[in-house]
């Protein structure tokens, strides 16, 4: 076998591969050979057919046959016979395949860029003083006894003020014809969620229990639904019953009810809490640091397609199924440069898990899945299915991890220097 590579660009190879006569004659012997048998011609028998007549009548299916048989396998030997690693698949141009000659083609495919890491320690990081004030505490400690409220009903008199809840039954119709998604039994409505428009939510202040009415909504021309766009909406809405929201008490009860000794305990739980949030948000944000010091430090050409299978990826995670055609192409406009980034960012912490011969074990890989279940609340089984089924997912998932680890030991390795915020004494 001969290959020639021609460098289109430093991660751009164009690969001339040179079949040798000998490899491409046994094929087309091997070929008609097993043709033989399994054809019929009239005036012989299976497998004693003329090479000739078969050429006559199958040569070019036999050659397309070859072809795809040699083509793959050899582009696979001039790959590692060249020390190059493909980062997509391979186009094959100007094949030529005779009976009695070498076989050759051209393979241009993206490879994998070299990177010459040049120090990723003692990176300079910012790390400001974290605290958490007494507000922030108080904040977070009722936000937790909103969200252990209790809805009680209230008397049949009491009128509707903002932040109640109201239980209603409500038809809305455009000249009498309920709009479709419209119509609805015992819904439960907070005054004041703008879950639904300013004129309808404010027809229901002050009344009470058992009360009919109606009010009508004109939705502006360019409202998100498209049915109701520019149209006014009839509403009739009853009353079924009031509710309004009963905080715990602010006392020892309320936190050992959320399994600590006493409020005060509680309080100190939540600054720590609080405190540990800030750290890992300060330190997501010292490795974005890093990560632009490094794509700074290693300038390098990026695949194409890398940048296409990212930005696809990205694409599929925030296009809306619904978007114009422009709406996508400005969206992917958009996207692009951080799909660079990331595909960059992927390449250097990959290159240093190689040199710092950083591996992931199948553990690791069962543990990460297991997290994520539990973080998007889905049965682990179901987890490890769609991993396990979906072809590439757990390699990726693998790259994912090693690519995390990396990371982390570049963490490890930087220089921190504190910094102070305004309005600050150092």
């Amino acid at each position: 076998m001969k290959v020639e590579i021609d460098e289109i660009t430093s991660v751009k190879k164009s690969l001339k591969v040179v079949i040798p006569q000998e490899i491409v004659s046994e094929a087309y012997i091997h070929a008609y050979a097993d043709l033989s048998k399994k054809v019929k011609v009239p005036g012989f028998r299976l497998g004693k057919v003329p090479v000739s007549l078969l050429e006559k009548k199958y040569g070019p299916s036999v050659t397309d046959d070859i072809i795809r048989k040699l083509v793959p396998d050899y582009y696979q030997k001039a790959v590692e016979e060249a020390g190059i690693f493909p980062v997509d698949m391979p186009s094959f141009e100007n094949i030529e395949a005779k009976k009695d000659a070498p076989m050759s083609f051209t393979a241009t495919v993206e490879v994998r860029p070299k990177i010459v890491l040049s120090g990723y320690g003692d990176i300079p990081v910012p790390r400001k003083p974290l605290k958490v004030a007494d507000e922030e505490v108080e904040k977070t400690l009722e936000h937790e006894r909103e969200s252990q409220g209790q809805l009680e009903a209230c008397a049949e008199d009491y009128p509707i003020v903002s932040n109640d809840y109201a239980i209603i039954n409500f038809d809305g119709t455009i000249e009498g014809k309920t709009v479709e998604g419209g119509k609805n039994e015992g819904y439960t409505i907070q005054l004041g969620s703008k879950t639904f428009p300013e004129p309808f939510e404010s027809s229901l202040l002050g009344k009470k229990k058992g009360d009919r009415f109606n009010c009508e909504v004109s939705y502006p021309e360019d409202f998100q639904n498209k049915t109701i766009a520019g149209q006014t909406i009839h509403f009739d809405i009853e009353v079924v019953e009031v509710k309004k929201k009963v905080l715990p008490a602010r006392d020892d009860e309320f936190a050992k009810d959320l399994g600590h000794a006493s409020l005060d305990a509680y309080k100190v739980h939540l600054k720590e809490l609080l405190l540990k949030q800030k750290e890992n948000q300060q330190e997501q944000e010292q490795k974005k640091v890093l990560v632009d010091q490094l794509i700074t430090t290693h300038p390098f050409e990026v695949p194409s397609s890398l940048v296409s299978h990212e930005l696809q990826t990205m694409m599929d995670y925030f296009q809306n199924p619904e978007s114009k055609p422009e709406d996508t192409q400005t969206l992917m406009k958009e996207l692009e440069p951080l799909a660079a980034r990331r595909v960059k960012e992927a390449l250097i912490l990959n290159e240093i898990a190689k040199q710092e011969k950083i591996e992931v074990s199948d553990a690791e890989v069962e543990d990460e899945i297991v997290a994520m279940a539990k973080r998007r609340g889905f049965p682990v089984q179901e987890m490890k299915q769609k991993f396990y089924q979906k072809e590439g997912a757990v390699n990726g998932l693998k790259s994912q991890i090693k690519e995390s680890k990396a990371l982390d030991l570049v963490f490890s390795k930087a220089r921190f220097e504190d910094v102070v915020e305004k309005g600050e004494k150092s």
